[in-house]
């Protein structure tokens, strides 16, 4: 697969004061709906639903054969135990054929499992269904980083400053998903997944750390021979930008 390098310049300033603000709540730091993509509709999710809508799937994966075995995804199963509504906020959205989440959650994710678990040796990862209708199936996944965006403010230890944060850390990647039945038949989806470590002025308390997460996932094709055609849910250029516009509404919260 080709690598394509999308980067979006950031031409935001950084909040410079060294006065102590209340940290930001994070249903104050979402995406407003009207800042979605065209074609997207904002739905209606509690940070309770979706926890409980992961919680299945997380432990699911937890036991089902990955190779590598390294690669493995960690980083959602330690986050998902930690929502709640006093320290998470969530804005979900539906388009035709896509689904968009935007989480901003108090606390750091592990940002640096997530790229362990798809760059490099992580890049194309194995896994095989052991339970369910589809036990047998084959799930191949093929990772490409994106370039993050370019932020203002750069300086040793922080990649930039959006508003009143802080960005030290960002990771975002594609991801290309091909399922295959034993019968041969095949299935494709796209996705997306961007993550950000950001800290409010303030004391280094967890209080002053965020995490603002973005995942845009494309509906699979419907199970077929030959191999289907896939639709993307949006370019790549397309998520980085959105990513820059959910960085943008937390910063100015």
């Amino acid at each position: 697969m080709a690598a394509a390098v999308v980067a979006v310049a950031v031409g935001l300033v950084g909040c410079s004061s060294t006065v102590d603000l209340d940290p930001p709540k994070p249903g104050a730091m979402l995406l407003a709906p009207t800042a979605l993509p065209s074609g997207f509709t904002a739905t209606a999710t509690t940070v309770a639903e979706l926890a409980a809508a992961n919680a299945g799937p997380l432990a699911e994966a937890a036991h089902t054969p990955v190779v590598p075995a390294d690669c493995r995804p960690t980083a959602d199963a330690g986050l998902n135990g930690r929502l709640d509504d006093d320290t998470a906020a969530v804005l979900t959205a539906r388009s035709s054929d896509a689904t968009l989440s935007n989480l901003v959650v108090a606390g750091p994710r592990d940002i640096d499992a997530d790229v362990r678990e798809h760059t490099g040796a992580c890049a194309t990862t194995r896994t095989t269904l052991t339970t369910g209708g589809r036990a047998g199936a084959v799930v191949i996944a093929e990772h490409r980083k994106l370039a993050p965006p370019v932020l203002s403010g750069a300086a040793a230890g922080r990649l930039g400053l959006v508003g009143r944060l802080t960005i030290s850390q960002m990771f975002l990647f594609r991801a290309d998903t091909t399922t295959t039945l034993p019968d041969g038949t095949t299935s494709r989806s796209v996705s997306f997944a961007g993550y950000a470590a950001a800290h409010a002025p303030g004391s280094e308390s967890a209080a002053n750390r965020f995490t603002i997460a973005l995942t845009v996932s494309g509906d699979p094709t419907g199970f077929a021979k030959p191999f289907p055609e896939v639709t993307e849910p949006m370019s790549d250029k397309g998520f980085v930008e959105l990513f820059v516009k959910a960085l943008t509404a937390a910063g100015q919260a």
